[in-house]
């Protein structure tokens, strides 16, 4: 063999080496249809809870999953209504009064910015949710109840977190 062909086998096996990356492109349009499949059914179970370190919730074995609605955050120092601070709770507790006015003025506001539901009985009720540090005292959330009934928020839920073990 010759030098010419030596070089020209070299020049042939590279090429051969060196051919373009081909893309399969019905295997990624399969991945990204299950990818797109999973993505849509666990984003029905996300709902955002307002996030404070400082406060623990309750723990519960519950396997529903919460809807997104108006909540009312209790911390140790201030109640909140989704994310907007309040009051105070030291004030709460220190007023002889069986309903927060601050609270109720802000739920009415917020009330009258949501469509009214009627209960089976024709009344106008609304969901709420609260979040509850597991350690307030039952005075301060028996105020918040007694306010959330009276500004038309009367199914009211309490959230909690889930504990270890319990299955989906």
């Amino acid at each position: 063999m010759s030098h010419k062909n030596a070089a020209k086998l070299r020049l042939i096996r590279r090429h051969k080496r060196n051919k373009p990356a081909t893309i399969m492109l019905t295997s990624m349009i399969d991945i990204f249809t299950v990818l797109v499949f999973f993505l849509i059914v666990n984003s029905q179970y996300q709902v955002h809870l307002p996030n404070n370190k400082s406060m623990h919730l309750p723990k519960s074995v519950a396997q529903d999953f919460p809807k997104e609605k108006l909540s009312v955050m209790v911390t140790p120092q201030d109640i909140y209504v989704d994310d907007r601070k309040i009051i105070s709770v030291q004030q709460v507790l220190a007023s002889p009064d069986s309903s927060i006015p601050a609270l109720a003025q802000e739920l009415q506001y917020r009330s009258s910015r949501m469509p009214a539901e009627r209960d089976e009985q024709g009344h106008i009720s609304r969901e709420i949710y609260i979040l509850g540090d597991r350690r307030i005292p039952y005075a301060l959330l028996r105020k918040i109840m007694v306010t959330c009934s009276m500004t038309d928020f009367s199914r009211i839920s309490f959230a909690v977190e889930r504990q270890k073990g319990a299955s989906a």
